[in-house]
C-alpha cells in the first residue's frame, strides 16, 4: 500500500490517533439476538482476510449509551490543543478470532466488534470512521448521568423511515432504553477492580460459564498493555462505481484501561425499544426483530462503568486495494 503523509488541511482536519478517553459513563443491556444471523453480518463485514477469521462467541449483544467527557488525542503537540466530548449509542458483541497455521485454524485471541453506531460529536465521527473504520453517524443521545435521575436512555438519528420516491430523512428514534419497575436509575452490586467486574460481567451479561477462562483466552498473546481488543472494517467506495470498494481493510486496536472507577449491574427492570427504519434495520438485521417491525426486548441484564481508557493505534490485518 502507498506510503505518503495524509494532507492535512482546514477543510479536511482530523484529530490524530491514538485517543486518551476519561470520564466515560458506560450504561449498557444485555440482550440475545440472533446467533446465526450475528455470524452472518460478521461473515460479510469481517471474514475477508484469507488467514483470520471471526466467530460469534456468544448470542449475546450489548446496547449501551456512553458519555465521555474528555477525549483527546494522545500526541504532545495535539493533545495540547484541547479536548472535546462525545455521547454514544454503540451496539457490539464479542468474537473469537482464529488464525491459519497450514492447514488447521487456531484459536488467537477475542475481539469485540460494533456493527452500529450513533453519536453526536463531528470530530469523533470523522476520526472514528476514517481512522479505525468505527461505522459511526451522527445522532443526539439523552443519557443520565448518576444514580437517583430519571432511568430513561434514548438516541435518535437521521433515517429515511420508509423507502419511497417521495421519503425524505428525518431525525427519529433510534433505541430508547427504560425501566419499568420504577422511575430512578439505580445501581447495584458494584465492583471496584477491574478483574472483579469482568468476571462478574461474563457471568451475568455474556452468560458464558467458565469466565476465567475466557478472560485468560482474551489476554493470551496480547501484553497487559492490550487489554480489550477491536476489530473494524475500514472501506471507502469507489468514485466510478459505489457498489465497488477502492479501498477495503480489516484493522484491529486495543483499549487499554487507565482508571476504573467503579462499576457493578443496574438495579430494576428495563424495556429497550428499537423502531424499524428501512434505511437502518439494524434490530432486524441481528435478529432481534422477525421482520421490518418495530420490536421491544426486555435484556437479561444492565450494567454501569466509570473508567478512563486509550484507544491505541492500532494495526491493519489485511488490506485490499
Amino acid at each position: 500500500m502507498p506510503n505518503v503523509p495524509f494532507i492535512q488541511y482546514a477543510g479536511n482536519s482530523i484529530v490524530r490517533n491514538p485517543f486518551t478517553i476519561r470520564q466515560v459513563k458506560a450504561f449498557g443491556f444485555a440482550v440475545d439476538a440472533d446467533r446465526a444471523r450475528l455470524q452472518a453480518l460478521i461473515d460479510k463485514t469481517l471474514n475477508l482476510a484469507p488467514k483470520t477469521r471471526y466467530q460469534v462467541l456468544s448470542p449475546t449483544v450489548l446496547i449501551t449509551f456512553m458519555r465521555m467527557g474528555r477525549l483527546a488525542s494522545k500526541p504532545p503537540a495535539e493533545a495540547a490543543h484541547g479536548s472535546f466530548t462525545e455521547n454514544e449509542l454503540n451496539v457490539s458483541l464479542l468474537l473469537a478470532v482464529e488464525e491459519k497455521r497450514g492447514f488447521l485454524w487456531l484459536p488467537a485471541r477475542l475481539a469485540w466488534h460494533m456493527p452500529y453506531l450513533w453519536l453526536d460529536s463531528s470530530n469523533a465521527m470523522i476520526a472514528g470512521r476514517d481512522t479505525y473504520g468505527f461505522p459511526k453517524q451522527y445522532g443526539t443521545l439523552a443519557i443520565p448521568s448518576a444514580e437517583g435521575e430519571n432511568a430513561v436512555f434514548s438516541a435518535a438519528g437521521e433515517v429515511i423511515h420508509r423507502f419511497a420516491p417521495a421519503a425524505r430523512a428525518a431525525i427519529l428514534p433510534i433505541a430508547t432504553a427504560r425501566r419499568t419497575d420504577a422511575a430512578a436509575l439505580a445501581f447495584e452490586r458494584p465492583f471496584a477492580q477491574v478483574a472483579g467486574a469482568a468476571e462478574a460481567f461474563v457471568r451475568g451479561a455474556l452468560r458464558l460459564t467458565d469466565p476465567l477462562l475466557l478472560i485468560g483466552a482474551s489476554l493470551g498473546g496480547l501484553t497487559a498493555d492490550h487489554l480489550l481488543n477491536l476489530v473494524f472494517l475500514r472501506q471507502l467506495p469507489r468514485i466510478e462505481d459505489s457498489t465497488r470498494a477502492c479501498h477495503q481493510s480489516i484493522a484491529e486496536a486495543s483499549s487499554v484501561p487507565l482508571a476504573f472507577r467503579g462499576g457493578g449491574f443496574l438495579s430494576g427492570d428495563y424495556e429497550i425499544e428499537i423502531p424499524h427504519h428501512d434505511s437502518v434495520p439494524w434490530a432486524q438485521e441481528i435478529g432481534l426483530a422477525p421482520a421490518a417491525t418495530d420490536v421491544r426486548v426486555r435484556p437479561h441484564a444492565g450494567f454501569h462503568l466509570d473508567i478512563d481508557f486509550e484507544l491505541t493505534a492500532g494495526r491493519e490485518i489485511w488490506a485490499a486495494t
